[in-house]
């Protein structure tokens, strides 16, 4: 179905602990900032003003900065940009944000959508990014057809810088973000059906599992999803209804462009829009975005290996028949339970239950890796590289990158995230002036307004550093407040780097796990 497979059948108690916790914070915001929007309809509806530095910090240094790829001057031969702004400098380092995806949807009446391609210039010496271009389309005879804007050209050029926008927060929360929610489902599901809950790896997982799943499920299959919108949900900001908006959710998992695709349909998707792996690393994002999320990605991996390298002790003996031993003969393991022999047999059943977890989870997610890679052997002093990896990456994205996109994205608010353009994207460079009024309505405002105060901010159940591992050895417990210390350690460096984290999130503003 071209999405990431879906956990359909929850646990009675999960469902009740949604109820009780999530449900209940969607009720609390839609009440108490109901008033807010109101205010924001009939008293501060105007979108704000964007300017060009504004539109350069928000598609670059936000949540919108996952979707910059780099590029050169050779890269851009022959492109749109090329071609309008002349040759480009070979010494200078380009990049581009491609939104493209947008031409698929079909809006509603008055409003509108277009595709477009941001193009970003950076000195070398330079941190900031320079706004330099938009290739942006417009409808002609059932084609798009694309013009490049510059400053130079005006109320087409602010006009464009609008439906940058648009394009990076339907993007971001409805294609990026679910590929931070979803393709996880896998890892908890078989996690909490596979693997033992006195297993090493289910103790470090654990605090990590909550309420994800039946979040997610809420998401996909509630009739008062956000991305559902049957009803034309009074909080639901999108430019087009949820039949047609979730055209979106697959291209962060099968890439772009795909076979769903409306005007490029195709199996190869193109390098902008990749199709998704379960990732082994932190994303390569040229920005402070990106030095967040790879800081914390080392923190949690530091963690994850020490936890799993006692379980690389003794690892060049036999494996298989301990494993039956361990698994399928009772007497033989109760027999060899105390001295080193019962702890060789205890690490290989431990052994023997990854491998099969992995193998589940193979057959599923790609590029997660399979029973065979899943023990590799790695260099010393880095057991189980893979593993560690796989587990590395779940708690870094359940409690890491999923919180940083809710917190910046919040924080960008309605006035700055037009979801909605009411005014026909430009198929010239004259085009008259407009007001910021005319750009999208109060109610359009009113909508947005819920739909950040209820679904974008985080609405934390357990927190990070709240985590409660259940391990039993004296070593592990102590590796586990390590942890916390060293994420309390890697939030001031990046502070000291220069960081803005009230930009991005503090760390009492990130969740154990997938909660909203």
């Amino acid at each position: 179905m071209f999405m990431a497979a879906e956990v359909m059948h929850l646990p009675k108690a999960e469902q009740k602990h949604w109820d009780w916790t999530v449900r209940l914070n969607y009720l609390k915001a839609m009440l108490t900032k109901t008033p807010l929007a109101l205010y924001n309809w009939f008293i501060h509806g105007r979108i704000d003003h964007l300017s060009d530095l504004e539109c350069a910090w928000m598609l670059t240094t936000t949540c919108y900065a996952k979707y910059l790829r780099r590029r050169t001057a050779a890269d851009l031969v022959g492109s749109d940009f090329a071609a309008h702004l002349g040759p480009l400098d070979p010494a200078r380092e380009y990049l581009i944000s491609d939104f493209t995806t947008m031409q698929d949807l079909t809006p509603y009446p008055g409003m509108f959508v277009a595709p477009t391609v941001v193009l970003y210039g950076r000195a070398k010496s330079a941190k900031d990014y320079q706004l330099l271009a938009i290739s942006i389309g417009h409808l002609q005879g059932g084609h798009w057809q694309h013009l490049v804007m510059t400053p130079a050209d005006g109320p087409a050029w602010t006009l464009s810088k609008y439906y940058a926008v648009q394009g990076a927060a339907h993007m971001t929360s409805l294609s990026g973000h679910p590929a931070t929610h979803f393709p996880y489902d896998t890892v908890n599901a078989i996690t909490v059906s596979a693997v033992p809950t006195a297993h090493t790896l289910f103790k470090l997982l654990a605090p990590h599992l909550e309420l994800h799943l039946a979040v997610d499920h809420a998401v996909l299959e509630g009739g008062d999803s956000i991305v559902s919108e049957r009803h034309g949900e009074f909080y639901a900001p999108y430019v087009c209804d949820g039949t047609n908006i979730r055209q979106l959710v697959p291209t962060g998992y099968i890439g772009y462009p795909n076979p769903l695709s409306k005007y490029q349909p195709s199996d190869t998707p193109g390098p902008n829009y990749l199709p998704w792996r379960y990732p082994k690393a932190a994303p390569s994002i040229p920005t402070d975005y990106g030095r967040f999320l790879a800081e914390y990605y080392e923190t949690v991996r530091g963690f994850v290996r020490e936890v799993i390298a006692p379980l690389a002790q003794d690892d060049d003996g036999p494996v298989e028949p301990l494993v039956q031993a361990s698994v399928k003969d009772k007497a033989t393991r109760e027999a060899s339970a105390a001295g080193p022999a019962g702890a060789r047999l205890q690490r290989e059943e431990e052994r023997f239950y990854i491998r099969r977890w992995a193998h589940y989870i193979a057959q599923i997610l790609p590029g997660f890796p399979d029973e065979d890679a899943i023990l590799a052997p790695g260099a010393p002093g880095d057991p189980y590289p893979n593993l560690v990896a796989a587990l590395t990456t779940y708690i870094w994205d359940v409690g890491i990158a999923h919180g940083l996109e809710h917190n910046a994205y919040y924080k960008l608010g309605p006035h700055r995230t037009g979801f909605r353009v009411r005014i026909p994207p430009p198929a010239g460079r004259d085009i008259p002036a407009f007001r910021r009024r005319d750009v999208l309505h109060g109610w359009d405002m009113f909508k947005s307004t819920l739909a950040f105060e209820m679904f974008f901010r985080p609405h934390i159940v357990t927190h990070l550093l709240d985590a409660d591992y259940p391990f039993d050895d004296p070593a592990r417990q102590a590796a586990a407040a390590r942890f916390k210390q060293a994420l309390r350690a890697t939030e001031q460096r990046l502070a000291e780097q220069g960081v803005n984290l009230d930009q991005y999130a503090r760390l009492d503003e990130l969740a154990s796990s997938i909660q909203y």
